[in-house]
C-alpha cells in the first residue's frame, strides 16, 4: 500500500495516518509518498517498513554514514541540515500545541544552528564485539540489542575516533575479547572522553582481570592521559558503567576549558557532548540573569553552568542529588577560584523549600534529566513564589507539558531553541519564564 508522510515524529521517524491511527515510519521524510508494508498493529498505532519510496522530498539527502538506516541514531540524517532544523522546530511547534493550546509562536526565536553538523561528539561509550578475531566498537540500533559496526561514527569528532583505533588496535595486541555472558569474561564497553588532545578511557569488563602490560601499552598511546576500569556483568543494566569505576593508570582527571573556566572531569561526570553548542547555551542563561541577585542552579551537576553564573550573579547555589557530582563541582568552584557559590547535596523538590526560608533567590536555573520534571518539582516551583525561571530541556515533549502546568503561575517570556546534536532529531531550549505578578 502507498501511504503519504504527514510529519516527523520526535525520535525522527516519518508519520502517516490509516484509518485514522497513525503509521511510524522509520527513513522517511514529511510529504513524501512510499509504499509500505505493516509490521506491527497497535490497538492506537501501527508500525510499518519500507518497500519503495514513491516520491522522494526534494530536502532528502544521500547520508554520509554507510550504516545509518541500521544505527537509527542520526534519523535525520537523510535530510540537509537546514530541513533539518524545521523538522525539530516543527516537533517543539507540535508538543507546545498539544499540551498548551493556543501558544504563541512568536516567543519562539530564531533556532541557533550547530557550526559543526558532524564530528562534534567528544565522548563515547561504545559496546565491544569480536569479529573474524579482532574487537570491534559500534552502537546498538534504535529500541533493539542489535549491534552495529561504526567505523568511523561521523558525528564523533575525528580525533576521537583515531584514539578509539588505536585503543582497539592495543587491546587486539593483548589477545583481549568481547565480553561473553557465558563466561562472563571480556570486554563490554569502551567509554572515551577527550577535549585539548588528552583522552580518559574507561574499560567496562567482567570478571576478568586486565594484564599490567595492557595498562603500560594503553598509557603509552600518545594522549592517553588516564585509564579507568569499572565491572558490569549485570544482564538487564542500561548504565554502561558497574557499581564501581576504579582508577587504574594516570591523571584521575581531564580538565576541558570552557569560556575561561576549567572542569576536571571523572569519567562518570556528566558534561555536554558537543562543547560549541554548551558555551552558547550556558551563554544565553548567564544573559538572562541579574548581577545583583541570588541564583539556584537545580540539578547542578559538576557545576557545568553553576560557575559561569557565579561570574555574574551575586552568588550562586548549586543543588544535585549525586554526593559525587557535588564533590566535582566544590573541586571546580576551586580550580577557578569563585568564591561566591556554594553546592550541596539534596533533593530539590524537597530542599527547595526550606532554603527559601532564609534565603531571596532572585533566579532559579533548571537543566533536568530527558524525563523533565516530576509533579512534586512542578508542585514546590508553583508554591515557591520564585519571580524568575530558566528552564534547559533537551525534550520538546516533556517540556511542552511541564509548561502547561508552569503557566497556571508563570508567563513564557521566550523560547530560544539550540540544535546541539545535528542528525539526530533532538532539540534543546531555553526557557524564560517570569511569575505573573497578579497570582
Amino acid at each position: 500500500m502507498q501511504v503519504k508522510i504527514e510529519k516527523t515524529g520526535i525520535n525522527g521517524e516519518g508519520i502517516a495516518y490509516l484509518d485514522r491511527k497513525p503509521v511510524f515510519i522509520d527513513g522517511v521524510l514529511p510529504y513524501e509518498i512510499a509504499e509500505i508494508t505493516i509490521t506491527e498493529t497497535k490497538p492506537t498505532y501501527y508500525k510499518a517498513e519500507v518497500l519503495r519510496l514513491v516520491k522522494a522530498s526534494p530536502f532528502r539527502i544521500e547520508a554520509p554514514c554507510k550504516v545509518q538506516s541500521a544505527c537509527g541514531g542520526c534519523a535525520l540524517m537523510i535530510a540537509t541540515v537546514p530541513h533539518q532544523e524545521k523538522l525539530k522546530l516543527d516537533n517543539l511547534k507540535q508538543a507546545l500545541t498539544k499540551y498548551m493550546g493556543n501558544f504563541d509562536m512568536r516567543k519562539i526565536k530564531p533556532l541557533v544552528s550547530n557550526p559543526v553538523p558532524l564530528g562534534y561528539r567528544y565522548s563515547f561509550k561504545l559496546p565491544i564485539r569480536s569479529d573474524k578475531g579482532k574487537v570491534v566498537a559500534g552502537l546498538y540500533s534504535a529500541n533493539t540489542n542489535h549491534f552495529v559496526k561504526a567505523d568511523p561514527c561521523l558525528i564523533h569528532a575525528p580525533a576521537l575516533e583515531q584514539m578509539k583505533t588505536l585503543i582497539l588496535e592495543c587491546l587486539d595486541r593483548h589477545d583481549q575479547e568481547a565480553f561473553s555472558f557465558d563466561s562472563m569474561e571480556g570486554i563490554r564497553y569502551l567509554i572515551l572522553r577527550g577535549f585539548d588532545g588528552q583522552y580518559q578511557l574507561t574499560l567496562v569488563i567482567g570478571t576478568n582481570v586486565l594484564p599490567e602490560a595492557l595498562m603500560n601499552d594503553l598509557m603509552a598511546i600518545e594522549g592517553l592521559v588516564s585509564v579507568y576500569i569499572s565491572v558490569n556483568t549485570d544482564r538487564h543494566s542500561h548504565d554502561p558503567f558497574g557499581p564501581m569505576v576504579l582508577h587504574k593508570a594516570g591523571l584521575k582527571t581531564i580538565e576541558v576549558t570552557l569560556d575561561g573556566l576549567r572542569y576536571a572531569l571523572s569519567p562518570t561526570a556528566f558534561f555536554q557532548l558537543n562543547t560549541v553548542q554548551a558555551s552558547a547555551i550556558f551563554n544565553k542563561v548567564v544573559s538572562l540573569i541579574n548581577p545583583n541577585e541570588v541564583a539556584l542552579d537545580a540539578y547542578c551537576g559538576v557545576g557545568a553552568m553553576s560557575l559561569p553564573i557565579a561570574r555574574k550573579a551575586k552568588k550562586v547555589i548549586g543543588l544535585e542529588l549525586n554526593k559525587a557530582s557535588v564533590l566535582a563541582a566544590i573541586d571546580n568552584a576551586a580550580l577557578n577560584g569563585i568564591t561566591n557559590v556554594s553546592f550541596s547535596q539534596g533533593d530539590v523538590q524537597k530542599v527547595l523549600p526550606e532554603i527559601l526560608k532564609t534565603e531571596k533567590i532572585g533566579v532559579l536555573v533548571m537543566d533536568p534529566p530527558r524525563s523533565g520534571l516530576s509533579d512534586p518539582m512542578i508542585q514546590t516551583l508553583l508554591d515557591s513564589n520564585l519571580p524568575h525561571l530558566i528552564y534547559v530541556s533537551c525534550n520538546p515533549s516533556t517540556f511542552a507539558k511541564n509548561l502547561a502546568e508552569l503557566k497556571k503561575k508563570y508567563e513564557i517570556d521566550s523560547l530560544t531553541p539550540y540544535d546541539l546534536f545535528t542528525q539526530s532529531p533532538l532539540l534543546e531550549v531555553v526557557a524564560d519564564l517570569r511569575r505573573i505578578r497578579s497570582v
